[in-house]
């Protein structure tokens, strides 16, 4: 599968590739900032139009700034499986927290023979949540600090 962490080399634009994709992020912008979908049209033959969304031309526009800036990017699709290595590099967590996470069922995953394999999309939900339990417990915290008087 595509875009696991470790198989794929992130995406990095040569110089050339930056020059061109400078001047589409450029075109593309005002479009975006504006929310506006566009057509794509190639000129080859045959010619084709393909219609973009708002969305899609913000994901383009962004992959178009990274490219000019010349920053590696990665795409990875939500069914991908990564290992335990590769989730805890992408939380910025150790490999022996995250699999304590997954023992306790904590992030979803599977076993491949002795291995286990979390789906990024799992991860993302992981992350996601967590985010929300962080906020929620620093509101009721300053909250309880309201109502102790202590701001």
């Amino acid at each position: 599968m595509l875009a696991l962490l470790d198989q794929a080399e992130p995406i990095v634009a040569t110089e050339a590739e930056a020059a061109i994709a400078k001047a589409g992020a450029a075109s593309l912008a005002p479009i975006a900032k504006a929310g506006q979908g566009a057509q794509l049209v190639l000129r080859e033959a045959p010619e084709v139009a393909v219609p973009l969304t708002a969305r899609a031309v913000e994901i383009v526009l962004s992959v178009l700034e990274a490219m000019a800036t010349r920053r590696p990017f990665s795409i990875i699709p939500h069914t991908a499986e990564l290992t335990t290595q590769q989730a805890a590099d992408y939380l910025n967590v150790s490999r022996p927290f995250l699999v304590n996470l997954v023992d306790k069922g904590e992030i979803p995953h599977r076993m491949v023979g002795r291995h286990r394999r979390i789906r990024f999309a799992d991860l993302l939900e992981f992350e996601r949540t967590s985010t929300e339990k962080r906020k929620q417990a620093l509101a009721d915290m300053a909250a309880e600090a309201r109502r102790l008087e202590l701001e």
